[in-house]
């Protein structure tokens, strides 16, 4: 082989190893980039010469600088991720409503309802207190105005959720814009057939935080771009991303009594069609807008609609008295009894007009020629524990749930509280599989600096040997000319 040939070897032998190192210097410099990806030199041999007698190496090149990322690895997290980020958002969701009503407590509303019923035990043994019915008065006043408070921060919630969802709507669609503008720049980068690998590790960031935000799945095209799925439709293809909108779903027909909460719908581009199924935070967002808080306010709806009713029909047999007029006059209702279009709600139930304005019209006999009788308010103090008090149906077609009003409530507070739990207990194991996951794919594409230092070595000992062959070359060329 000619010296020139040599020094063609040894010369590319440098470049290579310069371009080898410079690799390991951005992965060094890049160690701790959220979202980077080690890359790694890949050296081939040229092309050889042939001669006669057989074919000569001409050196090496770097072929292509390849990204370490394994897809299924990918997968893996991103989908531990947005089970783990759905079960987080819920679980805090939930905690937010079960701090809402603080039970147990002496502040809270099973609590008030039993200061009422106590009451009524009281003014039982002293019919004709006024104070006693004042009592009864202010404690069926504090009952209706926790029920009223508890339904208002309900709703504050439930607004609160909903611009949040909003958020994580536009959040959705501005990274769904943003991965399909990359796709189009990795197209136009990768087509001369380099790999954009900066432009990849960028999108796979955008990925992850999609995976987070809606559960996403993802599949690689030839072209290099990416074709996101957000449930069973696409959400990004090649270079167009297709936006989601948040709407309100009214019942039609409407119906008479005017719903509390309206649910909502997530839809995907023109489509009217719920997208299904959700994933990631937009899921648990969606869940407690459409399922819990309408599930919580129902129940209160339905506490406060028969504690009405149920305390109002005993209060009706009663009689109230003026001065020493006998017999009494009927009594009315205790709490104000709604209306057919606006029925007696968490957030409406009050006083009766009556009631509010005389504690005096607070009945506490049964018998109309008997004002010292205790009968009706002992009757009503034996609602606390009387088992058929409460009938509500949870879900059309499901058993009902019977009780006294203090039992159901508890019930529904104890339901919570074990949702809370189980959401709880599923985002521990969510986040420690992410994690794992998280984990084993960096393994792969995270930088080891311990190991890209052992790789410096190896290169650095390349290029010196590929020096010392210029040097050699260069004593070999020199002796030829010394002969000639």
């Amino acid at each position: 082989m000619s010296n020139s040939g040599l020094f063609s070897i040894a010369r590319s032998a440098l470049l290579a190893q310069q371009q080898t190192l410079q690799t390991i210097s951005q992965n060094i410099a890049n160690a701790q980039t959220p979202g980077y990806s080690r890359q790694e030199a890949v050296l081939s041999a040229t092309p050889p010469v042939r001669f006669s007698y057989g074919s000569v190496g001409t050196g090496v090149e770097v072929a292509t600088i390849i990204r370490k990322r394994d897809v299924l690895l990918d997968d893996t997290y991103r989908n531990a991720n947005g089970g783990a980020s759905q079960s987080e958002l819920h679980r805090d969701l939930l905690g937010q409503m079960e701090a809402i009503f603080g039970e147990p407590s002496e502040t809270g509303l099973s609590n008030a309802m039993g200061q009422l019923f106590s009451a009524f035990s009281d003014l039982a043994t002293t019919p004709s207190s006024g104070a006693a019915k004042a009592v009864v008065q202010q404690t069926g006043r504090q009952v209706a105005q926790m029920l009223n408070q508890d339904d208002t921060q309900i709703t504050q919630q439930r607004t609160s959720s909903l611009a949040r969802l909003t958020n994580t709507v536009a959040e959705i669609n501005s990274t769904a814009q943003q991965i399909a503008d990359l796709n189009q720049q990795i197209v136009t980068a990768e087509s001369d057939g380099n790999t954009a690998n900066d432009l990849r590790d960028a999108r796979d960031v955008k990925v992850d935080a999609l995976s987070k935000l809606a559960g996403v799945r993802v599949l690689n095209q030839p072209d290099g771009s990416t074709t996101v799925l957000l449930g069973n439709s696409t959400l990004v293809d090649g270079n167009t991303a297709r936006p989601l909108s948040l709407q309100l779903v009214p019942p039609v027909p409407a119906p008479a009594v005017t719903p509390s909460d309206v649910p909502v719908k997530i839809t995907l581009g023109t489509s009217q069609d719920a997208l299904y199924p959700l994933g990631g935070e937009l899921k648990a967002l969606t869940d407690y807008v459409n399922t819990d808080i309408p599930a919580m306010r129902s129940r209160l709806d339905a506490l406060a609609s028969q504690l009405a009713s149920g305390v109002n029909a005993q209060h009706s047999q009663g009689f109230t008295f003026t001065g020493i007029t006998i017999p009494g006059t009927a009594a009315g209702n205790f709490f104000d009894a709604g209306t057919v279009t606006n029925p007696v709600r968490a957030g409406s139930i009050k006083l009766d007009a009556t009631i509010d304005a005389d504690a005096s019209k607070v009945a506490s006999s049964r018998d109309p020629n008997a004002p010292t009788d205790g009968a009706n308010a002992t009757a009503l103090s034996n609602l606390r524990s009387l088992t058929t008090s409460m009938s509500f149906v949870p879900v059309v077609g499901s058993p009902p749930e019977t009780g006294s009003f203090d039992s159901f409530f508890r019930d529904s507070m104890t339901k919570l509280g074990i949702s809370v739990k189980t959401e709880s207990d599923n985002a521990t194991i969510g986040r420690t599989l992410t994690d794992q996951a998280d984990q084993r794919r960096l393994s792969v594409s995270g930088v080891n600096t311990d190991e890209e230092l052992s790789h410096m070595m190896q290169v650095q000992q390349a290029y010196q040997a590929a020096s010392k062959l210029i040097k050699v070359a260069d004593e070999m060329l020199q002796t030829l000319l010394q002969i000639i």
